[in-house]
């Protein structure tokens, strides 16, 4: 012990941040873990915990812990994290943050400020809609061991904190800021939440888990057979399902939304010249003429009618049962076709390529791995090895802050940031949407010939295209590199999900986006990648294929009989979120630098779906929350199922069997008498009706009208800045409808952008160019 004076990387983002983490709860220590990671220098308090202890040492990582009588005096402090109550700043440039379980003054949720995750859970939906294959082994209501709100809150609490540190270095002011957790885990199911209408029939997605006669009559032997369960989900959707290689080991393709990856697939496993013999067509989903073989078209999996599914999974089945798991692993990688070994959490831990890219790191005196940095930038590499907290007898001394002379602060923080989105799906269209909530002007630019789904490009964008000035350009043509150019030539920051081989064909590697604005920050979503190269840095990816390779559909499923965990709520959003962070972290460290030099930073799939299953670094948890039968951690905080429907309860005894023929009203007045915390266990339809027309302070939704386009979704509700919530973005228009304000801003005439509408450069709405008759 003494008074050490904190090691520091000169190329570190957040060099010379100091950050008072007075809070204690996992939002709040995850937080600091992430500010920390980036160089900030972050005091928390030491509770004399040895070391070796497992999480605690991952969650003091990189920290400087003081005894709790000392901590209150460290000088010069720029972010304090506090825990479910808030604490005053000292002085008007500081910024808080704070982590309550719902938003001030918020009259709906009967919960303490430090209401668990599991509690939180069952109120979002997490426990009823994230299900999607486990509800055909009758199960309504699985418990969730993941920790998504705090994983969220944390998340988005740093993404507020770097946006608050970019505007303070313009108006010299802080801000109190709240991420309310209960709205952490709602800015997690936007696309299962989101209703849109007024969409031409063609447009509309198929329906997802359609079952035939012949395969409904093959529910109870799945139900009780884990093989006959996965052979039944693989015929419903043969393009996203789990096969077995020669060597026993199971197999996870995932290209049920992409045309192109799903032929590419088919070649590979040396099926499509059978694909076609069976009549299935490659037709453009965006032609209005399609709907004339939306039973039987490859761009439309889900649609696809049941006998040719059946027939297809057999297919690939004993496709699959041809090569070892390893085999296949690299030729779909090759092929650059999404395709990944199933593991479980620990099989992902050890395995090579984790450890190669830093995404699992080995820390000096330490007994258990951890995960690595959840982000980079590349200005900091190579990165300092990480290091497990230190001791300070009293606090490191720092050079006393300039005197700053405040002015008024923008409603926003990045009010006056333009941003240009160049993703699709949703981790990186989610990335600039947040930025939009946070006040950035956000270009977005997608391809006039997606080979992308309409449920991707169009319904999903009903939530991650808010905020959004949407245009399609053919970048293939000098003047749609034109159109590109001169966007990327106004970016603070430019958003791109792609691989590494991707970001060239694009024309945006690192090197050619310094050329084109050297000022600019540029953000890569990949789907493998972590700190240091490895041998899986240029393979694709989304979202579900990720759950597989990490260990989350086994820990949902079984080993033996993974199953899905919702549609792009575990990892999607997160990654997206923390590309938010990742750009905002080279931004704020731009501006406080003031060189107006751009950086390079990253995140990827493969972190996103790590840093969910954090807890699980020191164990796989008990028995009883995991699998598709979960019911909680145990006997006293689980799920109880009633005459009525469900509640989660954390309860001083097991009072289960006392409750059989109670209503969910009765058993939560019963269960309160007793001590405990109890929630009923809500679905986000039930959510819908409770909230549209009688919104609360952490749940409210919104109806919106564009053109033809009418959407329903949530408000955002995670970022509160100085006592209120941020001004909702503009509603999602259909993609490309801004292309005349975009254009005439870009400095093009009237004759030149009617020009590239016609020789189709530019897209129209919708895609509505690609209808065979135009």
């Amino acid at each position: 012990m003494g008074n050490v004076q904190p090691t520091t990387n000169p190329a570190m983002p957040l060099q010379g941040i100091r950050v008072m983490e007075a809070g204690t709860t996992p939002a709040a220590r995850l937080a600091g873990v992430l500010l920390a990671d980036q160089g900030a220098d972050v005091f928390s308090l030491d509770h004399g915990r040895p070391s070796n202890e497992g999480l605690d040492d991952y969650l003091d990582r990189g920290k400087l812990l003081l005894p709790a009588a000392v901590l209150p005096s460290v000088q010069e402090i720029d972010i304090i994290i506090a825990g479910s109550e808030t604490i005053a700043r000292s002085n008007d440039a500081q910024i808080s943050l704070s982590f309550p379980a719902v938003a001030p003054g918020e009259v709906e949720f009967d919960l303490p400020p430090d209401a668990s995750d599991d509690l939180l859970n069952a109120l979002v939906g997490f426990y009823t809609d994230l299900g999607v294959t486990s509800k055909l082994l009758g199960n309504s209501v699985t418990y969730t061991p993941l920790p998504l709100c705090t994983v969220y809150a944390a998340v988005l609490g740093a993404v507020a904190s770097m946006a608050a540190l970019t505007d303070r270095e313009r108006c010299g002011t802080g801000r109190d800021i709240v991420i309310p957790r209960l709205a952490a885990g709602l800015s997690a199911i936007g696309v299962l939440a989101l209703d849109v209408q007024g969409l031409e029939p063609y447009l509309l997605p198929p329906g997802l888990l359609t079952l035939s006669p012949e395969l409904m009559a093959e529910v109870p032997k799945a139900r009780s057979d884990e093989s006959h369960m996965i052979w039944l989900v693989n015929r419903l959707n043969p393009t996203a399902g789990c096969y077995r290689s020669a060597d026993g080991r199971l197999l996870t393709p995932v290209t049920t939304v992409n045309r192109r990856l799903a032929i590419r697939m088919y070649e590979l496993l040396g099926l499509y010249d059978h694909v076609k013999e069976m009549g299935i067509v490659d037709a453009s989903p965006y032609d209005p003429a399609s709907h004339l073989v939306a039973d039987r078209n490859i761009a439309l999996p889900q649609g696809m009618r049941n006998e040719l599914n059946i027939e297809l999974a057999t297919l690939m089945e004993k496709a699959f049962a041809t090569k070892s798991a390893v085999e296949w692993e690299a030729l779909f990688a090759e092929a650059q076709v999404p395709c990944a070994i199933v593991q479980d959490f620990s099989e992902w831990m050890r395995s090579s390529w984790a450890r190669e890219s830093g995404l699992v790191e080995e820390i000096a005196g330490l007994e258990l791995a951890q995960l690595g940095r959840s982000v980079s930038v590349q200005s900091a590499q190579p990165y300092p090895p990480l290091q497990p907290a230190r001791r300070l007898a009293l606090p490191a001394t720092a050079p006393s802050a300039p005197p700053r002379r405040p002015s008024a602060a923008s409603p926003k923080p990045l009010a006056g940031y333009v941003v240009v989105d160049l993703a699709n799906v949703i981790a990186g269209p989610a990335c600039g949407r947040l930025l939009a909530e946070l006040g950035a002007t956000v270009y977005k630019i997608d391809t006039t010939r997606p080979d992308h789904q309409p449920l991707v490009t169009i319904i999903w964008a009903g939530d991650v295209g808010q905020g959004k000035k949407s245009v399609l350009v053919d970048l293939r043509t000098p003047a749609g590199r034109e159109v590109f150019e001169r966007l990327v030539a106004k970016a603070d920051i430019v958003v791109m999900n792609a691989t590494d081989s991707g970001t060239e064909r694009l024309g945006l590697s690192r090197a050619q986006l310094a050329k084109i604005n050297p000022r600019a920050i540029g953000i890569q979503v990949s789907a493998f990648k972590g700190e240091r190269p490895s041998s899986h840095d240029d393979r694709p990816g989304y979202d579900p294929l990720l759950q597989a390779a990490t260990g989350i559909m086994s820990r949902f499923g079984t080993p033996d009989m993974p199953l899905l965990h919702g549609i792009a709520s575990c990892v999607d959003y997160l990654t997206g979120y923390l590309a938010a962070f990742a750009a905002l972290t080279g931004l704020q460290a731009r501006e406080r630098r003031g060189d107006q030099k751009g950086d390079w930073a990253e995140t990827s799939l493969a972190r996103g779906a790590a840093l969910v299953q954090f807890p699980f670094q020191a164990g796989p948890g008990p028995a009883t929350a995991n699998g598709p039968s979960a019911i909680g951690p145990s006997a006293t905080a689980r799920l109880h199922q009633l005459t009525d429907g469900w509640v989660f309860a954390e309860a001083p005894d097991d009072l289960s069997e006392s409750m059989q023929d109670l209503t969910v009203e009765d058993a939560m007045e019963f269960l309160r008498k007793r001590g405990a915390s109890v929630v009923p266990v809500l679905t986000i339809a039930a959510l819908k009706q409770r909230y549209v027309d009688k919104p609360s302070e952490t749940v409210r939704f919104r109806r919106t009208r564009c053109d033809t386009l009418e959407t329903m979704a949530l408000e955002a509700t995670w970022f509160r800045f100085d006592g209120q919530n941020l001004a909702p973005v503009e509603a999602a228009a259909p993609p490309g409808s801004a292309y005349t304000e975009v254009l005439s801003s870009l400095g093009f005439t009237s004759s030149e952008i009617q020009t590239m509408l016609t020789e189709k450069i530019v897209g129209q709405p919708n895609w509505r160019h690609l209808a065979a008759n135009r």
